[in-house]
């Protein structure tokens, strides 16, 4: 499918191009016939072909949007083909180690973060590759900053089996010009497709270091490798409403709040 889509691209510049000079040819032929006779007959056919030749660009951009547009559903093995001016977006998967139909996978790896208890951890969430490079200078800085890997805090749970194992992540790409994650939707709004859907999940307000609220897919699996052992680096837990300034309805306590994903397809 792509083949053919470059094939229509060097039509469609071919055509422009034979079209542009075959203007300018004829142009050039009656501008040395006729301007000596009437000098403003150059200017005329001047303007002419400015015209044509901008009408000639946005006919081609057009066609080239066109094109563009159909070789989004290009599939090939089941992965999505990019083409050449192609648009993509990069989101995070978190707790799934691949990406999901029409997307494709950049790499998997290991959702990881500060430590949850430490003041000054950092607050994000990382997605660390599966394999790292290291740059085997000999150092020894006197501080160093620490990242542990994410666990998940689902123990009385729907996910309760998940307790304490390690959360893997994906990272993957998509044919479209924004990704946006909804919290509180499980479906997307119009215009858009949905990616993955599951649960909104974040720290706990009573430790020492901050957190992020991200979206954990519905039926999530453990990292790899994974020993199910409480060592209480990073966590997710589920989300829940509170009422106050937050109106009740729509939203309610003791709910767990969904998420959803979504990439921009018009």
């Amino acid at each position: 499918m792509l083949t053919d889509y470059n094939k229509k691209l060097k039509v469609m510049n071919f055509t422009k191009v034979f079209i542009l000079c075959g203007l300018y040819l004829c142009a050039w032929t009656h501008d040395n016939k006729t301007v000596d006779q009437n000098p403003s007959a150059g200017n005329t056919i001047n303007k002419l072909l400015d015209h044509a030749r901008y009408d000639l660009q946005d006919a081609g951009i057009a066609m080239l949007l066109k094109e563009l547009k159909d070789a989004r559903t290009y599939e090939k093995n089941g992965k999505h083909v990019s083409t050449p001016l192609e648009i993509t977006s990069i989101y995070t998967r978190w707790g799934r180690r691949t990406c999901p139909a029409g997307a494709s996978l950049v790499y998997e790896g290991f959702a990881a973060g500060g430590e949850h208890q430490s003041t000054g951890a950092a607050a994000n969430y990382l997605c660390l590759p599966s394999n790292p490079d290291w740059d085997n200078k000999s150092h020894n800085p006197k501080y160093t900053s620490l990242i542990h890997g994410v666990e998940y805090e689902t123990q009385q749970s729907l996910l309760h089996e998940l307790h304490d194992q390690d959360v893997p992540c994906a990272i993957c790409q998509v044919s479209s010009g924004s990704v946006v994650m909804v919290p509180g939707k499980n479906t997307c709004f119009k215009n858009f497709v949905k990616e993955y859907n599951g649960y909104l999940m974040a720290g706990l307000p009573i430790h020492r270091a901050a957190s992020e609220y991200v979206c954990v897919d519905g039926e999530p699996e453990p990292a790899n490798k994974s020993l199910a052992q409480n060592h209480n680096g990073k966590l997710f837990y589920f989300v829940r409403a509170k009422c106050g300034s937050l109106k009740c309805p729509p939203y309610k306590e003791g709910d767990d709040l969904t998420c959803v994903v979504c990439s921009y397809s018009p």
